[in-house]
């Protein structure tokens, strides 16, 4: 009896470890599918802000993204809660995203595409360091260290001073800066919020806020291939958040979210490929800098997680 049951039990651990196995397969597929939805929406909207003023190229995909998820919040129900996101950090979570896609889509327009990625990559560790200073929570000198070397990454991908500086540059450090100041309000925001609710409401956030700017500039009638590039970049956008939310409730967050940073290969890709622009050596050593920092401050923070998880249940057994 005691042979089977010890073998029942080698068989119950190998299918959860097969089940784990698969669900981060899933989830490594899911992530990098986004990103790469995230590059071609990028890249398609690159193409197209040549033309149009940034507030009204935003204000037109703002309609295109607000008018899909309303559909998808009503289908879903979501709208049941709109009552618990009337709130301060849904407030301040909507000036971020607005904030952060006027600054992301202004340096869009005027610099390489793969530099501002790799700027952008800096997320992780300004939410760290934000964090650290604003919520209180407890960051040691590894992760401080971490967020200073991805910083001085980012300035050897600017290289402030030389021939190569591009101004639009800081508006990529801006849109990094206004993009944490959303994701640490989104942790504010009532729980019973859905996802799909959050997205809907930031998107008619930027749309309407798009559109006041708009009115401040000379509007140009889109062609009908601009349209076309618009709709295919919201589309893209749609299905790269998607992926996200089916990559981090597939597979474990210490296995799937590293794969965050395969955009910066795609942008790369979408650099050479259709603005005929390779980033030179030292733009590479800034990117391999900023994305070394970013993964380790990750590692870093699941590796705390994971002792304070086991602090606690060995609290939990001895309590009892």
């Amino acid at each position: 009896m005691g042979e089977r049951a010890s073998g029942d039990l080698r068989a119950a651990e190998h299918a959860d470890a097969a089940r784990i196995a698969a669900g981060n397969l899933t989830g490594i597929i899911a992530l990098t599918v986004a990103m790469a939805s995230f590059a071609c929406g990028d890249t398609l909207m690159k193409l197209a802000a040549g033309p149009l003023p940034t507030s009204e190229l935003l204000f037109l995909r703002g309609m295109c993204v607000t008018t899909v998820s309303v559909v998808a919040a009503l289908w879903l129900g979501a709208f049941t809660e709109i009552r618990a996101a009337m709130s301060a950090a849904m407030a301040l979570r909507a000036g971020g995203d607005v904030g952060g896609g006027w600054f992301f889509q202004s340096g869009l327009a005027r610099m390489a595409y793969p530099d501002l990625m790799a700027i952008t990559q800096l997320n992780p560790l300004t939410i760290t360091a934000a964090s650290a200073l604003f919520l209180g929570d407890k960051v040691g000198w590894r992760r401080w260290t971490a967020t200073c070397v991805g910083l001085l990454g980012v300035l050897v991908i600017i290289r402030p001073g030389s021939n190569t500086f591009n101004w639009w540059a800081l508006a990529g450090i801006a849109s990094v800066l206004a993009a944490t100041v959303r994701d640490l309000a989104t942790r504010r925001v009532d729980h019973r919020v859905p996802p799909i609710l959050i997205m809907t409401l930031s998107a008619a956030a930027v749309t309407v806020a798009s559109l006041v700017a708009s009115l401040f500039v000379e509007w140009q009638m889109p062609s009908a291939l601009l349209m076309a590039k618009l709709g295919a970049a919201s589309m893209f956008s749609l299905t790269g958040q998607l992926c996200v939310i089916i990559a981090m409730r597939s597979g474990e967050v210490s296995a799937v979210a590293p794969f965050r940073y395969t955009i910066i290969l795609f942008a790369i890709v979408s650099g050479i490929v259709i603005f005929d622009h390779f980033p030179d050596a030292p733009t590479l050593a800034g990117i391999v800098i900023v994305a070394a920092a970013g993964l380790y401050t990750f590692f870093r923070e699941q590796k705390l997680r994971r002792l304070a998880m086991s602090q606690a249940a060995d609290r939990q057994r001895h309590g009892a």
